[in-house]
């Protein structure tokens, strides 16, 4: 059987046709009509782009005991997360349906460990391209405002064994009401040579889709991040952040994760993480 998703896709995309971009009538709104608007191979913000000092519970230590490290992680590193994305090509069906390329890059660098020379732990790479469409849809009070459908690869781009990777398919539905956003995500895992599958179970820990939930007030952004929520084994994933201006563009940020997958490397780990920090640039 079809997972639900893709008849709710199908449905939104036939909803969608030729749209006028209109008047933005909310910040989130706003955002999407810019990105609607932007000439071809100009760069914005894909994701959050921002710059973390974190505390971990406990360090995920058991992937490099199996390279025969002695090395001790530290509990405190740095999270940093540059994303960008550009527009490749305008209204590819009857006039609807912008093509874009995506990129994300989230690293943990043990930077006050100085007795391993402060290494970077890990590095995740992403890269992606959509179609993204915008829609004049209302479900349960929201606005279906856009809807992206693609491909994304993440990986770590390390030897065995601390190799990971994968690849999907998926779909991006943004709803919109007032000063809330609602995110909603699915995938399905593109399958891989079991002989060279590194983590297998991987949507067993991160899941089949993310849920975000965003909302804006006088300048500040909160935002909620679930995955995994059904789980019988109870591996949910969940992040809280807040965001506030500084100084002109230049924002605080507070972040808490708690669960699996925060990176690829702690895929199958459950973490619990506080950072504070700066961010450059935010969801909107």
């Amino acid at each position: 059987m079809k997972p639900a998703w893709l008849a709710l896709l199908a449905g939104a995309l036939i909803l969608a046709g030729p749209v006028a971009r209109a008047q933005a009538q909310s910040i989130w709104e706003q955002r999407i009509e810019d990105d609607a608007r932007r000439e071809t191979f100009t760069l914005t913000a894909r994701k959050p782009n921002y710059f973390l000092v974190t505390s971990m519970r406990t360090p995920n230590q058991a992937p490099y005991e199996l390279t025969g490290s002695a090395d001790q992680l530290d509990n405190e590193e740095i999270k940093f997360q540059l994303s960008f994305q550009t527009k490749m090509a305008d209204d590819l069906l009857g006039g609807n349906g912008d093509l874009w390329f995506g990129y994300t890059q989230v690293s943990f660098w043990q930077l006050f460990n100085g007795a391993i020379s402060a290494p970077f732990r890990e590095t995740n790479y992403e890269p992606e391209v959509y179609l993204s469409f915008l829609t004049r849809a209302e479900l349960l009070g929201f606005k279906l405002r856009t809807v992206n459908a693609g491909f994304v690869h993440q990986s770590n781009g390390r030897a065995e064994p601390l190799s990971r990777s994968w690849n999907r398919v998926f779909a991006d539905f943004q709803l919109l009401r007032g000063d809330f956003a609602l995110s909603f995500k699915p995938w399905v895992r593109i399958k891989e040579d079991p002989e060279e599958d590194n983590n297998p179970d991987i949507e067993n820990y991160l899941g089949r889709y993310e849920l975000r939930l965003s909302y804006q007030w006088r300048g500040h952004v909160f935002s909620g991040m679930v995955r995994n929520v059904l789980d019988s084994e109870h591996r949910l994933n969940s992040e809280l952040s807040w965001s506030f201006p500084i100084v002109r563009r230049l924002r605080g940020l507070v972040q808490w994760y708690n669960g699996y997958g925060e990176s690829l490397i702690d895929y199958n780990f459950n973490m619990h993480r506080i950072g504070v920090g700066v961010l450059l640039t935010d969801w909107l």
